[in-house]
């Protein structure tokens, strides 16, 4: 029932963005980018937070700016591939690999300089994360091998909010079509109780182990990403403003 929200979410989201351009009278502002990022997840079966794993994501927004405004909400969704770990094992990470589509609706405010100018956001919204396959890392991950036996009250819908900048630097600030880059710190709020897994973990030819960890906790995600932009129908003013 979850996934099907998403994914009627999803559908409605790129519905709008591509019927836009015949609605919007100077209003409507579209945009596309890549970003990086590096999620870090806590909970009480693991210690580690560095297990080497940056994540690769497209972007793209939708956004209702009309001209002169100081305020403007925008619309964004993401989609990419992440790992999270899921247990720890004496030096070793039991990681997951991820399907990942984040929706947010943020709430921006735009200051202006001279040459440049800086949107300040945060919003909340959702993340679906779909699961792939489990791997390891750390020393003698080669050797080590996992099987999911069962899962318990799966669920991959989770609550998120975020926070962020956006630079928009040298002739391009104010017109039309232009370029930003951007720093993004993501919160996504993995339910307690929830994706309770059950593994086996083959350590060598004749050990095999049985495992329960849950998949919950605090995932931060900060990421960079380079957004270019393009504002519909826009009836330029020269009046700048702060």
């Amino acid at each position: 029932m979850m996934e099907a929200k998403a994914k009627y979410l999803t559908y409605l989201f790129i519905v709008c963005f591509l019927f836009t351009p015949g609605i919007s009278r100077g209003q409507f502002e579209v945009s596309s980018g890549i970003d990086l990022s590096y999620p870090l997840l806590t909970n009480k079966y693991n210690k580690i937070l560095n297990y080497g794993q940056l994540s690769f994501g497209l972007r793209a927004g939708i956004a209702y700016k009309p001209p002169e405004t100081q305020f403007f909400p925008i619309l964004n969704l993401s989609i990419g591939r992440c790992r999270l770990p899921l247990l720890q094992i004496n030096k070793n990470v039991a990681a997951i690999n991820f399907d990942y589509i984040n929706v947010m609706l943020n709430e921006n405010f735009i200051v202006h300089f001279p040459k440049s100018e800086v949107f300040i956001y945060g919003g909340i919204g959702f993340t679906n994360l779909k699961r792939k396959n489990i791997v390891f890392t750390g020393p003698g991950y080669s050797q080590l091998e996992a099987t999911v036996d069962s899962v318990k009250d799966v669920t991959n819908l989770f609550p998120a909010m975020n926070i962020g900048f956006e630079y928009n630097y040298g002739e391009s600030a104010g017109k039309d079509l232009y370029i930003t880059m951007g720093i993004n710190f993501q919160y996504i709020m993995l339910l307690a109780e929830r994706n309770n897994y059950y593994l086996t973990v083959k350590q060598s030819a004749f050990n095999y182990a049985p495992y329960n960890a849950g998949f919950s906790g605090d995932v931060i995600a900060p990421s960079f990403y380079l957004a270019i932009h393009y504002l519909l129908h826009h009836n330029k003013k020269s009046k700048m403003y702060l």
